[in-house]
């Protein structure tokens, strides 16, 4: 196992970690987004649920801030230190440090969340109103009409929680990530590279074909030909390259680009 197999591994161990840990924050969040509409649904019925008036939109406001400082801080430092170690400098105090990773991920988190919000609630609507359409109602009586609405939505939530808490752990975990290495990489110069990990097991066809590609830290990856991100996780990608998707990307300073070239092991802008 090369070294870039072992940080996948350690990628994905600590992934894992950051889902299970992020879990409860948008469960909080779309149990309170939905709230609402279920209270007026146990009131007045499925008839008529004036869906986008009642949703409680700014729960994300609240949610994103706080995971991108649990978990883009803990990234952040971790990749710092790591940097540093892997090119056998030993890693001094970095406290001052801590403010400036603050700053940048609040910064980020706050901009994100208003990018990201719309498209949450939007899909927070699209579920209810699909549930509220459900031809199961047709047989049913109010009472019956209001369990099986309330037990779907509830469902589809606790499902999606899922799926929002993966995606974002691999966002906010890679920003993170690079902060701690453009902190290391700045102070050696401003020049470094990324390249993509990817899980390879699981890997979808796009992100399989960018696997370990190498390009300036400044740069952007290229997906299917036409899908462009600075970092996996990226808000710009498409959905169908951004959901669910679990990769990471290894970054380097010049010294340490300068020794894969020498030992020839970057080939065709790939790293071998």
């Amino acid at each position: 196992m090369n070294e870039f197999d072992k940080e996948r591994e350690r990628f994905a161990k600590d992934h894992s970690i950051a889902e299970k840990q992020v879990l409860p924050y948008f469960r909080k969040a779309l149990a309170a987004n939905i709230a609402p509409v279920l209270k007026w649904v146990e009131d007045f019925g499925t008839d008529n649920v004036p869906v986008e008036k009642l949703i409680k939109e700014d729960v994300w406001i609240l949610t994103y801030p706080q995971v991108y400082q649990i978990i883009g801080m803990k990234f952040a430092k971790n990749e710092y230190y790591w940097q540093r170690n892997n090119e056998g400098v030993k890693a001094s105090a970095i406290e001052f440090l801590v403010d400036i990773w603050s700053g940048l991920l609040k910064d980020y988190a706050l901009r994100y969340t208003y990018q990201i919000q719309r498209q949450l609630n939007d899909t927070t609507i699209d579920i209810i109103t699909r549930a509220l359409n459900n031809e199961a109602f047709l047989s049913m009586d109010r009472l019956g009409r209001v369990r099986l609405f309330v037990n779907d939505v509830k469902e589809s939530m606790k499902n999606r929680s899922l799926t929002i808490s993966r995606t974002e752990a691999t966002t906010v975990s890679n920003l993170g990530k690079e902060i701690g290495a453009r902190s290391w990489i700045d102070q050696n110069g401003g020049q470094g590279y990324k390249m993509w990990l990817g899980r390879v097991v699981g890997e979808r066809e796009t992100h399989l074909a960018e696997n370990n590609t190498i390009i300036p830290i400044d740069d952007l990856y290229v997906l299917g030909g036409n899908d462009t991100c600075e970092r996996p996780g990226d808000l710009s990608l498409k959905p169908a390259n951004r959901i669910n998707c679990r990769c990471s990307q290894s970054l380097m300073s010049q010294n340490r680009y300068n020794q894969l070239v020498k030992r020839g092991r970057i080939v065709n802008g790939k790293v071998i």
